[in-house]
C-alpha cells in the first residue's frame, strides 16, 4: 500500500515540476545477476522511485512518506549502483543530482542532506 501511495506522490510531483523531462519510474539499479540466479535476486534488487534526465543532468529521486532518514542512505547506495546498471551505461558519466522527496519536513533529516549533496524537497499534495 505504501509503495502505491509513494508512486502517486512521485508521479504528481514529477508532473508538476518536470513534465517534459525524460523519466523512468520505479527503476531497478545495479548489475544484472546471472540468468540462473535471477529469480532468487528479484527480492534483493534495489529499486529507486524515479530517475529523470534534464539539462544533461541525471536526477535520482527517492520519495519517503515515512522513515525519511532511510532515504539518505538509499540515495547514496543508488548513486553508486547507477554506474553499474547496464541500462544506463550511456548516462553513467553524466553529472548526477540526488533528491529526497518527503511528505513532511523533518528538521534532522533536512539538516543532514546538504552534507551528502542531497536536495531535500518537501511536497504536500493538494
Amino acid at each position: 500500500m505504501t509503495q502505491q501511495l509513494e508512486a502517486k506522490f512521485v508521479n504528481e510531483w514529477l508532473l508538476m515540476n518536470h513534465p517534459n523531462a525524460l523519466q523512468w519510474r520505479r527503476v531497478r539499479l545495479g548489475p544484472l545477476p546471472k540468468v540462473d540466479l535471477s529469480r532468487m535476486f528479484m527480492v534483493t534488487q534495489n529499486w529507486i522511485d524515479a530517475i529523470f534526465l534534464e539539462n544533461d543532468t541525471v536526477y535520482m529521486l527517492e520519495a519517503k512518506l515515512r522513515q525519511e532518514s532511510a532515504g539518505i542512505g538509499q540515495l547514496l547506495l543508488y548513486d553508486d549502483l547507477f554506474r553499474q546498471t547496464p541500462e544506463f551505461a550511456q548516462l553513467k558519466e553524466y553529472p548526477r543530482k540526488l533528491i529526497l522527496l518527503c511528505f513532511r519536513d523533518i528538521p534532522s533529516v533536512r539538516e543532514q542532506c546538504p552534507k551528502y549533496e542531497i536536495e531535500y524537497v518537501v511536497y504536500r499534495p493538494k
